[in-house]
């Protein structure tokens, strides 16, 4: 049985009345790649009233079950329209195609949709590509079990259901697709409202409509960074500079004009003359051990879906998925205190009281303490990195006693960029002090990991026992902390 079934509720509905049902697909992409696609289907009063069921009869636990987080079915603030929504996280830009094929079907609706984030220095380019032919059959949203006991996927004949709705039924459903990027779009065919990008397509359409859509970033802190470089290097230059005449000035000429080298100061000692030049480098040894919270030090990895969405919704919040992943992610950068963030989701507790709360529901991982102890009784450091806020961040370790066993932490919150950007890793870099070579990171996300070979550190994605292992991984795969003294596998 295929994931989603929106467009089969809407065809439910249409043999009540002959409405117009519209479907909207949202995909957002985050800074790291990572996204959310939302389906949302909205009924007008005038299905609600011949199919009053929509409300509360439709059954939404295989969605559940396979990772979409639901919204509804639920009536409107306004209108009495009945509102369905479904959204599920894809944690790489390769994970898009995957989830857009669980709405319709793999090679259906959606087909060759990719991401590809690039950077180069100070700038991440957003590329979103693929492609839509809403001109499908409609018995695809069928039933195998139903067509085995009424010889029609849907129940009724197409004939019958366009009967029922007055019209033919690739009249009855149009689409909107919308593609928002972590800044100001370009697109082809498109209306472009700032980030967004939308498409309005129906089954009438002669062709499938192709997709493209891009966005560029400038990340601020390397621009800066390179204008300390900048500024040290000038400095480098005048300390050169200055040396070099210091040395000119300890040389004088004789009466007959031959060049002389006065003596040195009996207080400093002459180079040693048996010091012979190294050459090569020096090979790299494992000083920092890195380890991702959420997923690694910490037993949840997803932290909107499985903690801060159904904590802000069990307290009244009527925040939209996408503005309380928005709310967060502003948070985790450092431009929303924690009071801003609940007063954004609509929660008016006192927010040290929430935060504690919220923070309450973490657990560490099993093993984790006893494994950095022995990271240290081997003499390595131990750095902690995270995409989180600052207080909860601390709070977090406050109530584990964590700031006793981590050397350094790195959250995104207090450096103002969000892993697995470059500029993250340098800020890791320069606070350990620990060159990327003699470093190691155990990170569960392939992003992160990726982004930290690239600047030649080792790497090790961790895979719990009881998870899934991945398709396929160029890095060694650990399970849990013991196996990290012994032995890794590699797929």
């Amino acid at each position: 049985m295929r994931t989603l079934r929106f467009f089969l509720v809407a065809l439910v509905a249409l043999l009540a009345t002959a409405c117009q049902i519209d479907a909207v697909v949202d995909v957002v992409v985050n800074e790291d790649g990572s996204g959310t696609v939302t389906v949302t289907t909205a009924f007008d009063e005038e299905v609600v009233d011949a199919a009053p069921e929509i409300l509360d009869g439709l059954r939404t636990e295989d969605l559940i079950a396979a990772g979409w987080i639901v919204d509804g079915p639920r009536l409107a603030e306004t209108g009495g329209s009945v509102v369905v929504a479904a959204t599920k996280e894809f944690l790489s830009p390769d994970d898009l195609a995957g989830v857009l094929d669980e709405i319709a079907g793999p090679g259906t609706l959606f087909s060759d949709f990719e991401v590809a984030r690039t950077r180069s220095f100070a700038r991440t380019t957003y590329d979103v590509t693929g492609q839509i032919d809403p001109r499908i059959s409609l018995t695809i949203f069928g039933d195998e079990a139903i067509t085995g006991l009424v010889g029609s996927p849907l129940g009724l004949s197409l004939a019958e259901l366009e009967a029922a709705a007055g019209r033919p039924l690739d009249e009855t459903v149009t689409l909107e697709f919308t593609v928002t990027l972590p800044d100001t779009v370009t697109a082809n065919g498109a209306d472009v409202d700032g980030r967004s990008a939308g498409w309005q397509l129906s089954p009438q359409d002669p062709l499938p409509t192709d997709i493209e859509v891009s966005s560029s970033t400038e990340d601020r802190l390397p621009r800066i960074w390179a204008a300390i470089a900048l500024v040290a290097l000038a400095l480098l230059g005048t300390l050169l500079i200055f040396r070099l005449l210091a040395r000119l000035g300890g040389r004088r000429t004789d009466e007959r004009g031959e060049e002389v080298v006065q003596m040195r100061r009996p207080d400093r000692a002459p180079p040693s003359q048996d010091a012979t030049p190294t050459s090569g480098e020096r090979p790299p040894r494992l000083e920092l051990v890195v380890l991702d919270a959420r997923g690694v030090l910490y037993d949840e990895a997803n932290d909107i879906g499985a903690r801060l969405v159904p904590f802000v919704r069990e307290r009244g919040s009527k925040a939209t998925l996408q503005e309380i992943n928005d709310a967060f992610r502003s948070a985790s950068l450092g431009r929303l205190s924690t009071g801003e963030l609940w007063a954004q989701l609509g929660l008016n507790d006192d927010p040290a009281e929430l935060d504690a709360l919220y923070t309450s529901e973490f657990r560490l991982r099993e093993g984790v303490l006893e494994f950095i102890d022995r990271l240290h009784d081997r003499g390595l450091r131990v750095a902690v990195i995270t995409n989180n806020v600052l207080g909860w961040s601390k709070a977090i370790r406050t109530r584990f006693d964590l700031d006793a066993r981590v050397d350094t932490w790195v959250v995104s919150g207090e450096i103002g960029t969000r892993k697995p950007d470059g500029a993250f890793f340098e800020a890791l870099r320069r606070m350990t002090g620990v060159e990327y070579s003699d470093s190691l990171l155990i990170d569960d996300q392939i992003g992160d990991l990726d982004m930290a070979r690239s600047l030649n550190m080792s790497t090790a994605m961790f895979v719990p026992e009881a998870s899934q292992l991945p398709a396929s991984s160029p890095h060694p795969i650990v399970h849990g902390f013991d196996s990290f003294f012994g032995r890794t596998s590699t797929p």
